[in-house]
Formats: C-alpha cells, sequence, structure tokens
C-alpha cells in the first residue's frame, strides 16, 4: 500500500476493506490513486449535489459558507483562479496585478471579451464597486475581514483598468482575489439572486430545498459539462448516502468519516478524503484564570487525547495535529512535533502543580451543537482530560449563541470547526488574525513576535516569504499553547462512478468545481 497521507487522496471503491479506518483513510490500494473512472463523456445531462443544507442566500458576497459558496461558483468567476496543478492564474484579470513602489496602489487590467450572463461587458465599474463592497466595515458580508481597513478603495480608471488603493502595503490581497467572487453591480444588494461571468446562471429556486442552475448560454468559451446542475438539500447524512447509492444524486458532500468503508465496498461509488482547509479552533479566554497561565494551557496539551480524537470522532481519518495550520494551509509545518498523541498526564500534572494547581482545574468548554463532530470531540477530549485532573463542563449551545459569547468573551476555552478553502485558498489569513493581539477577538493573548511576524506575512507579495513567516507563527501559536487542535479533518465527499471525477487539487483548496462535471456512459 502506498501512503498518501500528505496528498489530495482519490479513492475508487475496492472489493476489500483495510482492517483498520486510519489505513483506509491514509492509503489506497495496489492501484495507486485510484483506477480510471470508466465510461466515456457524454453531452449534456444532470449533475446533482447532495448537500447536508442550502443557503438562503444567492449571493456570493453575504458569506464564505461552502452551502452558498460551492452552489454560487458556477456562476460567478474571480480576477484569478487555481489552475489543475493549483496554481493561481488569471481569468476575469489579464495579467498580474501592477503594484506601485511603496505597495499601496494595484493596478489590475481585465481580460477582453468577458460578459455577464445578462449581456452587459465586464467592466472596471462592476470589479470596483464589488471590492468597494467589501471593503466597507459596515458592509453585511463575511468577506470584510480580508478587505475592510486594508483596502481604501477601488476606483475604474477606464473600462478595463481597476485602481485598488491601500491604506498600508497589503501583498496577501493578491490570495484574496484568487477566491472574490465578481458580480454584476446591479445585484451587491440583493441576496435572493446574483449576475455572474460563469459558465452558469439561476434556473430555478425552491428555498431551503433546492437550486437547479443551466447553463449560460452566452458564455465566452466552449466548455464540456451538464445541461443543469441541481443542488439538494438533504440534511440527514445517512439519507445522502442512500440516495447517492440509489442514483438520485450524484455528488455526496460532507460525508462522514465512519462511512467512507461503506462507500469503498460500494462497486458504483467513490470517495475523495482529503487534505483541505479545514481547522478546528481553539480560544482561550487568557483575561481569566486559569488560562492566564501558559502552564496549565500547556497542561491541557500534553494531556489531550490526540489519537482518540481521530479515532472515536473521525474514524482514523484526521491526522492528529501539533500546531493550528494542518497540511492544506501554507503555515502547516509537517516537522512540528511538541505534543503527544496519547495524553502525557505525568507531564500535565506537573506543569498543573507548578502553575498552583496540584489538586487540578474545573473549567468549561463551550462548544456549537450544530456539529455532531464538534459534540463527539469535546466529550473525547474531557475523557483524556480528566485523567490529568482536569475536570470539563461541556458548555453546548446553538450556533448563534455560541459565536455571541465568543464575540463577547463569555467563555473559558472555546472550540469549533471553521472552513476558510472557498474564501482564502491556502492562506493562513483567516486562520491567524484572531491571535494577533489587535484584534478585537481576541482576549488576553499578545506576543510581539507574533505580532511582528504576521505583519510581515500580510505585508509581503512574495507567496513563498508568506510561507516561510506564518510557519514560524504556526510554531509561537502551537508552543505558547494558545491554538492547540487535537486534529486535521480532512474534506470527504463521494460521488457515483457514472458522472467525471471531481478534481482532487480543487478539493484540497476547498472548491467543488462541479462545472467541470460531466455525465458517463
Amino acid at each position: 500500500m502506498k501512503s498518501l497521507s500528505s496528498r489530495p487522496l482519490r479513492r475508487r471503491a475496492v472489493g476489500v476493506v483495510g482492517a483498520t479506518a486510519v489505513a483506509l483513510a491514509l492509503c489506497s490500494c495496489s492501484s495507486g490513486s485510484g483506477d480510471a473512472v470508466a465510461g466515456k463523456p457524454v453531452d449534456g445531462g444532470t449533475v446533482v449535489v447532495g448537500m447536508p443544507s442550502i443557503s438562503d442566500y444567492l449571493n456570493p458576497l453575504v458569506a464564505t459558507t461552502n452551502p452558498l459558496a460551492w452552489v454560487t461558483a458556477p456562476i460567478a468567476e474571480t480576477l484569478y483562479t487555481y489552475d489543475d496543478k493549483g496554481t493561481s492564474v488569471p481569468q476575469l484579470a489579464a495579467a498580474e496585478p501592477v503594484i506601485s513602489a511603496d505597495g499601496l496602489t494595484w493596478t489590475v487590467t481585465l481580460a477582453e471579451g468577458v460578459t455577464f450572463s445578462n449581456g452587459d461587458p465586464l467592466t472596471a465599474d462592476h470589479v470596483a464597486a464589488v471590492i468597494n463592497k467589501v471593503s466597507d466595515p459596515k458592509a453585511y458580508t463575511d468577506w470584510t475581514s480580508y478587505f475592510a481597513y486594508f483596502v481604501k478603495g477601488a476606483k475604474a480608471k477606464d473600462d478595463k483598468t481597476v485602481e485598488i488603493s491601500l491604506a498600508q502595503p497589503y501583498g496577501v490581497l493578491r490570495s484574496h482575489l484568487n477566491n472574490l467572487p465578481i458580480i454584476h453591480s446591479s445585484t451587491l444588494e440583493k441576496n435572493d439572486t446574483t449576475i455572474g461571468t460563469g459558465p452558469y446562471v439561476i434556473d430555478k429556486v425552491t428555498q431551503g430545498q433546492s437550486v437547479t442552475l443551466a447553463r449560460n448560454e452566452a458564455y465566452r468559451e466552449e466548455f464540456e459539462g451538464a445541461d443543469t446542475l441541481e443542488f439538494r438539500a438533504v440534511p440527514d447524512a445517512g439519507t445522502r448516502l442512500v440516495n447517492l447509492r440509489e442514483g438520485k444524486i450524484d455528488v455526496m458532500t460532507d460525508v462522514p468519516a465512519s462511512n467512507v468503508g461503506v462507500v469503498e465496498k460500494d462497486d458504483s461509488l467513490s470517495v475523495d478524503v482529503v487534505d483541505a482547509p479545514i481547522s478546528i479552533l481553539t480560544f482561550f479566554n487568557l483575561k481569566k484564570a486559569p488560562f492566564d497561565d501558559e502552564r496549565v494551557r500547556q497542561a491541557l496539551a500534553y494531556s489531550m487525547d490526540r489519537d482518540g480524537v481521530s479515532e472515536l470522532v473521525y474514524a482514523g481519518t484526521a491526522d492528529t495535529a501539533q500546531g493550528p495550520a494542518g497540511p492544506a494551509l501554507e503555515a502547516y509545518d509537517k516537522d512540528l512535533d511538541l505534543y503527544p498523541t496519547t495524553p502525557d498526564v505525568d507531564k500535565a500534572k506537573e506543569l498543573l502543580a507548578e502553575a498552583g494547581h496540584a489538586e487540578g482545574i474545573d473549567f468549561t468548554l463551550s462548544i456549537s451543537s450544530s456539529s455532531e463532530s464538534t459534540v463527539k470531540m469535546a466529550e473525547a477530549l474531557a475523557q483524556g482530560w480528566e485523567k490529568a485532573g482536569i475536570r470539563v463542563k461541556i458548555e453546548s449551545t446553538d450556533a448563534g449563541t455560541w459565536a455571541t459569547k465568543w464575540m463577547q468573551g463569555d467563555y473559558q476555552l472555546s472550540m469549533t470547526t471553521f472552513v476558510t478553502g472557498v474564501s482564502a485558498g491556502d492562506s493562513a489569513f483567516p486562520l491567524f488574525t484572531s491571535y494577533a493581539s489587535t484584534n478585537p477577538m481576541n482576549f488576553g493573548y499578545a506576543n510581539d513576535q507574533l505580532d511582528k511576524l504576521l505583519n510581515e506575512a500580510w505585508t509581503t507579495t512574495d507567496a513563498k516569504e508568506r510561507g516561510d513567516l506564518t510557519r514560524q507563527a504556526n510554531t509561537i501559536l502551537a508552543e505558547d499553547a494558545v491554538a492547540i487542535p487535537p486534529v486535521y479533518p480532512k474534506l470527504i465527499v463521494a460521488q457515483r462512478n457514472d458522472v467525471s471525477e471531481l478534481d482532487p487539487e480543487q478539493l484540497a483548496l476547498g472548491r467543488l468545481d462541479v462545472a467541470s462535471l460531466q455525465r458517463l456512459e
């Protein structure tokens, strides 16, 4: 068997299932990355994607969630995108931005011959309107955290030239432009529709249940794809899997790790288990005891049952973690090795005693009940910590209550799963910014060296340099025990073998790329 744990993993259905879930998740059988999908592509038809939920919005600028981004990606394109090797290349832009000597002015020239699906030409006015929208701190959009305060504004110098003005040098903007959807300015303030330049248009919407897209017959390029794409809400994972096996859906997202083996035993199905930008965030409130003491936080890190979480919660598909950044992110350091994968009870008790807590500690762990895996993870961690005298009360609330308490600093330790691929690709920006001492969501943590590294990382236009800087930041956050995830979850997507394969490189960036799928015969 060939280990593929650090690469996007294509796993075809096989006749024999391995002895352990770890082997199933991290290795493929003798065929290596998988057998080729049988059959030849046919024109037309419908591809159906089954998802846990469908967003109430259709404007991709409102939020950066998978249910919204995956549905609208075939409609709205970006200035830059990723090719089949994961390299960023121009899409709606004609070339790389021209950056002024002081780094404060970026000039982007747009590609010729691009029109929106309604026939209007793509002009610099539309692009500037989008950038100004997401740069407004008062805007109702998740995108403001990437643009507001860094970007002063954008304007059209002529029909095909956009000038972006910055408040400070901000090299990571180039990464953000890979992901920001460009939509028609007339739909900026509309939540129930969008007009883009992509190969599909909105055809039919059943609120909360399904969205159907039809081919954009005016699209500027010939492309091979289905006539229609349907995104269907199927909340129950078991029902989604049954629908997939019965051919009612062609792609199943959010596959529970426990279902991977089931899918692999079905000759009509295949599954991708991919390192993707999915992170488990830990937020300690350092303004309150006992986590104002680094030794107490480190005691939790040493007594964390990482193997237990991987096996019990993720069926062995998740890699045990060290720093906050996982294998799909630029900040990942494969050589970082600070904490054990099974609880080191003696070390944890030693640290607690040094901190004046020889009898152990009691604290509350705040989580959202909306994620079954997060609830199970909290329970597994509590069992491991208890062996070291760390007694945990799990406070499980709905997502809205959890978010409110987090923003107000009303917690001791708060944990959540954070998906950033659709808004950031492999960038560590959204993962690390909340740990900067100046961030209003940071409650008590300050490290001057970390602040310096992050400032340099977001300033530089050199992606390699940014990777080096964020890896150093990753180490500091782990050593200070403020960001100590137990595992790195993987993105798991299953599909029928009578449609063409999803691109693992796109999945590794958090993108579903359904527009490229074709039916096979």
